[in-house]
C-alpha cells in the first residue's frame, strides 16, 4: 500500500485570500455605520432647530396676543417668527390650523394644562411638522435612501402663556452714572460744574442717569398697558459712602450700598418719581452689584409674593463690579429661588462677561446697549417679553 503523503503547501494555497473576504465585509459594515451616523446627527440638528423655532413662534404669538388682544395679529406674529427660523436650510411655514388659542390652568402636580378655545385667551399653542399635512417639506437625509428611507419628518408642539409676574428693577447708582455717553470714565456732560469737583453735583442732562430715566419710562409704558398689570419694585445700589470717604466729606452725604427705593406696587409711575428724585442729589460710590442682587432676591422671596407668579429681576449696570461679593455667586442663589435675571450692560465693555454669566445661570437674557436708543430698546423688549413663558 502506498502511504499518503501530506503536503503543507497544498493547504496553504487553498486558504490564501480567506481574510480578504472578511475584511471587505467589515469595511462595508463600517462604511454603513459612518453613513448612518451622519444622518442621525443631521436628524438631531433639525429636531433642535424645529424645537427652537416652534418655541419662538409660540412666544411671539403669546406676546402679540397680550399686547394687541387680537387673534389675527397674534397669528401673524407667530408666522413671522417661524419664518425667521430655518429648518434644514429652509424657513419654517405655519398653517392657521397649527396655531391654537386658549387658556391654561395650574394642576395639582404643578404642571399647566392647556384648554384649546377656552376664554379669555391667555395662551398660544403652536404645532409644527416637517412633511405630512404641513406646509413644509420633509427633511431630506444624505444617505438614508440606501437603507430604505430618505426623509425625516420631525414634529414639535410648544405652548406659551402670559402669567402673573413680579418684577424688581435692580439699578446701578454708582457715580459713573453721572458720566456722559462717550463710554470714557470721568468724562462728564458739558454743563457739569468742575469746582470743587464734579462728584459734588447731581447728574446732568446728557448723563447716563438721564438716559436710564428715559429707558425706565419706556419700560413702564409697556407694563402699564399689560393686563393683569405686573407688580414692580425698584432697588438701587452703589457702595457704602460715609463722611470719612472723600465723596462723603465733600458733599456731607452718606449712602448705604443698597436701598429698596420702591416696594412692589402696580403704580408704575413711582419708578419714575424715585429715579428723578435721586437725580436731584449727587450719585456717589462704587459698584457693589452683589448687594443689589441680594436685595432684589430678598424682595422676590418675601412672604407677600404671589407663589404662582414668574419672578424676574432686571439688572442694569454701566460698569464692572468692584465692591462686595462676586455677582456670579449670587446668581446661583437666584436660580435656586427660581428667579430669572435679565441683564443690561450700558456702554461699558468691562462688565459684559459677568452680566452674561448672570443671565445665563438664571435663564435670563443678556442685552448690551452702546447708546441711549439701544438702552431704551432693551428695556422695552424686556417689558414686552416678561409675562410670556413656555409651559410645555
Amino acid at each position: 500500500m502506498l502511504a499518503t503523503q501530506f503536503n503543507p503547501m497544498t493547504t496553504t494555497n487553498h486558504r490564501r485570500g480567506a481574510m480578504l473576504v472578511l475584511v471587505s465585509a467589515l469595511l462595508v459594515v463600517l462604511l454603513a455605520m459612518c453613513l448612518f451616523t451622519v444622518d442621525v446627527a443631521y436628524m438631531q440638528l433639525t429636531r433642535s432647530e424645529l424645537r427652537a423655532a416652534t418655541d419662538a413662534a409660540a412666544k411671539a404669538g403669546a406676546e402679540a396676543l397680550r399686547r394687541t388682544k387680537n387673534e389675527n395679529q397674534a397669528r401673524a406674529a407667530a408666522k413671522a417668527m417661524a419664518a425667521k427660523n430655518s429648518i434644514g436650510g429652509k424657513p419654517l411655514a405655519l398653517l392657521d390650523s397649527e396655531i391654537q388659542f386658549g387658556s391654561t390652568q395650574l394642576q395639582a402636580d404643578g404642571s399647566w394644562q392647556f384648554s384649546s378655545g377656552a376664554t379669555p385667551y391667555t395662551a398660544v399653542r403652536v404645532s409644527t411638522q416637517m412633511g405630512g399635512a404641513s406646509a413644509n417639506q420633509p427633511i431630506n437625509l444624505f444617505f438614508a435612501n440606501a437603507f430604505g428611507s430618505g426623509t425625516f419628518e420631525p414634529a414639535r408642539t410648544s405652548t406659551a402663556a402670559h402669567t402673573a409676574t413680579e418684577i424688581v428693577l435692580c439699578i446701578d447708582r454708582s457715580h459713573s452714572m453721572c458720566f456722559d455717553l462717550s463710554g470714557v470714565d470721568w468724562t462728564y456732560p458739558p454743563n457739569t460744574p468742575m469746582w470743587p469737583h464734579p462728584v459734588a453735583y447731581p447728574p446732568r442732562n446728557g448723563s447716563r442717569w438721564f438716559s436710564l430715566i428715559k429707558a425706565v419710562q419706556e419700560f413702564a409704558n409697556v407694563t402699564n398697558s399689560q393686563n393683569p398689570k405686573p407688580r414692580l419694585s425698584m432697588v438701587t445700589w452703589g457702595s457704602v459712602i460715609t463722611l470719612f470717604d472723600y465723596e462723603g466729606w465733600l458733599t456731607g452725604l452718606t449712602f448705604p450700598a443698597v436701598s429698596l427705593d420702591v416696594p412692589l406696587t402696580t403704580n408704575h409711575g413711582q419708578m419714575m418719581s424715585s429715579l428723578m428724585g435721586r437725580g436731584q442729589v449727587p450719585v456717589l460710590g462704587g459698584t457693589d452689584m452683589a448687594a443689589g442682587m441680594n436685595q432684589a432676591i430678598s424682595v422676590l422671596t418675601s412672604p407677600g409674593i404671589d407663589p404662582l407668579a414668574t419672578k424676574v429681576v432686571v439688572l442694569m449696570s454701566d460698569g464692572q463690579w468692584n465692591k462686595g461679593n462676586n455677582p456670579v455667586t449670587v446668581a446661583q442663589t437666584a436660580k435656586n429661588n427660581k428667579i430669572i435675571i435679565h441683564t443690561v450692560s450700558f456702554l461699558s465693555t468691562a462688565n459684559q462677561s459677568t452680566m452674561e454669566q448672570v443671565a445665563e445661570i438664571t435663564g435670563g437674557r443678556f442685552y448690551t446697549a452702546t447708546n441711549e436708543a439701544e438702552l431704551e430698546q432693551a428695556f422695552r423688549e424686556i417689558a414686552r417679553q416678561l409675562p410670556v413663558v413656555l409651559i410645555d
